[in-house]
């Protein structure tokens, strides 16, 4: 054998083990790198959410204190111990479920007005939020987690101090507030093992924690946590080892607003890593097929040229069909990202409404406050509060949209007498058609009732005759039906059998082609102008349609007009049938 072959091939036996164990070795540490990096961003991305969420709740309780403190500033105690007192904070605690419960205490810890019943000879004066009030004004306070006397839950207050007018201590006020609230949407918020989330106060005290049965007690790390507040009081990210059984967890925290709390929320280092040694599979997969055909190249070269001809003709096929694998692999992956990324955008959706509907309640709140407070006679400030008001009511509608395009709003179905309620909503369906469009309702006599609930039905209404409105510039006619239909077993249909009462919004305006119909129940599409329409009104009817167990059926055709079927479950048994004196069953018209 030629010298120089032979070298050439110890060279490729050489070149097959260390190329593809150094680029392994290359991708792996990269890879490492990256998961590591995306892992940070994810805890620190969980961290804000934590911070915008608790800010969110206590200025909500902040507020309800502050409502409070107007109601009773002026009155003496007799009339703060009325019934009346009493009544008002449990109008103010009702919808707010992280609020266990709402005091008025006077300076000897005796509970004089409160949100629920209570025994009068037990009182609050060896709290720790009572006694550090009673001490000095330290505004705000939030106490360690106790089970209450009256509500015997888990609580933590949020206290302030009274004081009489030459500034003696004259009582607390304070808001309970349940640990086991931030524990549930904390549990919403860890999706993997190895996660903990944490409410603590800066002097390390657990107030909440995913675990509930470790609150009230000080964090394991909390004299590494304390050195880390001082050298990055905001928030910051680190990683220790003082973990359980000492595992490296990863940590990042955040300040509270200016309250005295912090979010922390730690992951187990090795469960970041999990992703990465699933990769290394892969990447030592695909390093022991290049080792196996770099060897298998080498071997070939001896054979001489036309055994290497056939070989690498050979290799270029297993490479050319691994390629394919893989490009297949990507994207399969690809879809499944695709899938749940579209799922989370509906959960989102979700909860960015519910918790921007929360914000517009402090918002309306304070407006309402804030109006109550302007002089007498002041009509520019009243106009601009009225103006500020009616900017947060137009953003609570589109919250509603949100959710029902979501399904995650709150519905309070019931039975429905749909003639009933289009005759109550007639003055609102005249205005919001305009004078150019007759309106007509066509309604059988006998309509069984629908099972609906009864607001979201007149908002669908509403918007389904807004629509049909703009598709008729030039006027005119539209028709509100009602009718009701039975689905059997045998029937191909994507609803349930059953009994079924059907609304329908009738136009002969432009209608819409093929395109526009496969598309008109996407969110926010539209083909009105910038400005006239925001793209929800047919989403929020579609959701609605499916969260009551029916559905929306869409029939257009361009210059022929649209008509929308409303399918809502029936109530109840069909009620007799009126006749009229021919004997026939009879049919009630009317233009409203």
């Amino acid at each position: 054998m030629p010298k120089l072959t032979l070298r050439l091939h110890k060279l490729l036996i050489a070149a097959s083990l260390i190329v593809p164990a150094g680029l392994f070795t290359a991708a792996a540490l990269h890879n490492r790198a990256e998961t590591l990096r995306e892992g940070q961003d994810a805890i620190i991305r969980t961290t804000a959410v934590m911070d915008e969420h608790a800010q969110k709740v206590f200025e909500t309780g902040e507020l309800a204190l502050g409502r409070l403190d107007d109601r009773i500033h002026h009155l003496s105690w007799d009339e703060i111990s009325a019934p009346e007192t009493s009544a008002f904070l449990a109008q103010l605690k009702a919808p707010l479920e992280q609020v266990v419960s709402i005091w008025v205490a006077d300076a000897q810890g005796v509970v004089r007005a409160g949100s629920q019943n209570w025994d009068p000879r037990v009182t609050i004066e060896g709290r720790d939020f009572f006694q550090a009030q009673r001490e000095r004004d330290v505004g705000t306070y939030i106490s360690a987690p106790f089970r209450g006397k009256a509500t015997q839950i888990a609580s933590f207050a949020v206290s302030r101090r009274r004081s009489t007018s030459d500034g003696h201590f004259d009582g607390i006020i304070h808001i309970a507030l349940s640990p086991d609230y931030f524990t549930q949407y904390y549990a919403t918020t860890i999706l993997e093992p190895g996660q903990i989330a944490t409410l603590l106060r800066a002097d390390g005290l657990v107030i909440a924690r995913t675990s509930p049965h470790d609150i009230n007690v000080p964090l394991p790390t909390r004299d590494r946590f304390k050195r880390r507040i001082e050298q990055a009081p905001q928030g910051g990210f680190f990683v220790s080892d003082a973990g359980e059984g000492g595992k490296e967890q990863a940590y990042a925290y955040r300040a509270v607003g200016t309250y005295p709390l912090y979010v922390v929320f730690s992951a187990d280092m090795a469960a970041l890593l999990n992703r990465w040694y699933a990769n290394l599979i892969s990447f030592g997969a695909v390093a022991g097929v290049a080792s196996l055909m770099l060897l298998l190249m080498s071997w070939m070269a001896l054979r001489g040229v036309k055994s290497t001809a056939m070989a690498m003709t050979r290799l270029t096929a297993t490479m050319n069909e691994l390629q394919r694998e893989t490009a297949q692999r990507e994207a399969a992956e690809q879809r499944v990202r695709q899938a749940q990324k579209m799922e989370a955008v509906g959960q989102l959706t979700g909860g960015i409404a519910h918790d921007f509907n929360n914000l517009l309640t402090v918002i309306l709140a304070s407006l309402s406050l804030l109006r109550k407070r302007v002089p007498a006679g002041d009509e520019r400030a009243l106009r601009l509060v009225d103006n500020a008001v009616q900017g947060a009511e137009r953003g609570a509608s589109l919250t509603q949209r949100l959710l029902a395009f979501s399904r995650g709003q709150a519905l309070k179905p019931g039975v429905v007498d749909i003639p009933e309620l289009v005759r109550g909503m007639a003055d609102l369906l005249r205005s919001s058609s305009g004078p150019v469009v007759q309106v007509e309702t066509r309604f059988p006599l006998a309509l069984a009732p629908a099972y609906v609930d009864a607001n979201q039905l007149e908002l669908a209404l509403l918007n389904l005759v807004v629509n049909a409105r703009d598709a008729m510039p030039e006027g005119g006619q539209l028709t509100i039906s009602g009718r009701e239909e039975q689905v059997s077993v045998r029937q191909v249909s994507d609803l349930p059998p059953g009994d079924y009462v059907v609304l329908s919004v009738i136009d002969n305006g432009e209608g819409m082609d093929e395109a526009t119909l496969a598309r008109c129940l996407d969110p926010f599409f539209t083909t009105k102008g910038v400005g006239k329409g925001t793209g929800l009104g047919l989403s929020m009817v579609y959701g609605l349609a499916a969260q009551t167990g029916g559905r929306l059926v869409l029939h257009s055709h361009k210059a022929e007009g649209t008509t929308a079927e409303l399918w809502l479950p029936r109530a109840e048994a069909r009620p007799a049938i009126v006749l009229q004196p021919d004997g026939g069953p009879s049919e009630a018209r009317a233009a409203l």
